[in-house]
């Protein structure tokens, strides 16, 4: 892989085959004309990520979530990878929960939705409840505020998800706890760009 500032974080994805699109559990995955350019092509039964592509969509949706931790947003994820199903810090509010048909109906409030279980039904019912959707490890961009183009099926990456989700939940406890910003865990934070730190 050529060096980049990059390097790094797209090697540890590249070898957790993070750029696999996953496949539907039912069925080979239709992958829509929405996210082609988003990918890199087809290798057997998979399709590819472009990798470095998707790291501007993975950076935009964790700058998101630590927006909305610092605002004392509902997020809800949807998906039903053991490690997540176990929750976050009870002291923000994200609500952990497997999809099934009408739960959407029962967090109208939420202010942001994380599916990871991505299907038909449950886009159309998000698109139905007019919420804000982060797509993580989808096929189609269609109906989706924020993609997050990386297949975290595999336990290394379900891991690696989990802790960059946790660390922005701990710091956000620590600005409201503090009442002030903190710097990014790589440096100070640009007053007038926001500051990624989780990749």
């Amino acid at each position: 892989m050529q060096k980049t500032k990059n390097g790094a974080i797209l090697s540890f994805f590249v070898s957790s085959c993070g750029y696999l699109v996953p496949r539907s559990k039912n069925d080979d995955v239709k992958v829509s004309k929405t996210i082609q350019s988003y990918l890199l092509g087809k290798r057997d039964l998979y399709y590819l990520y472009n990798l470095e592509k998707s790291l501007y969509g993975i950076r935009a949706t964790l700058e998101v979530l630590e927006m909305m931790i610092d605002s004392e947003a509902d997020i809800l994820f949807i998906n039903s990878l053991p490690i997540i199903t176990q929750g976050f810090d009870r002291n923000i509010s994200i609500t952990c929960v497997k999809w099934k048909r009408g739960v959407l109906s029962k967090f109208k409030k939420v202010d942001l939705v994380f599916l990871c279980d991505i299907m038909k039904e449950n886009l159309v019912e998000s698109h139905r409840e007019c919420l804000l959707i982060v797509g993580v490890g989808g096929s189609t961009t269609s109906r989706m505020s924020y993609l997050f183009n990386l297949n975290i099926e595999d336990t290394l990456l379900s891991y690696w998800f989990f802790n960059a989700v946790s660390v922005i939940c701990r710091r956000g406890k620590k600005k409201l706890k503090c009442g002030k910003g903190l710097p990014g865990l790589l440096g100070e934070r640009n007053r007038h760009k926001p500051y990624n730190y989780a990749v």
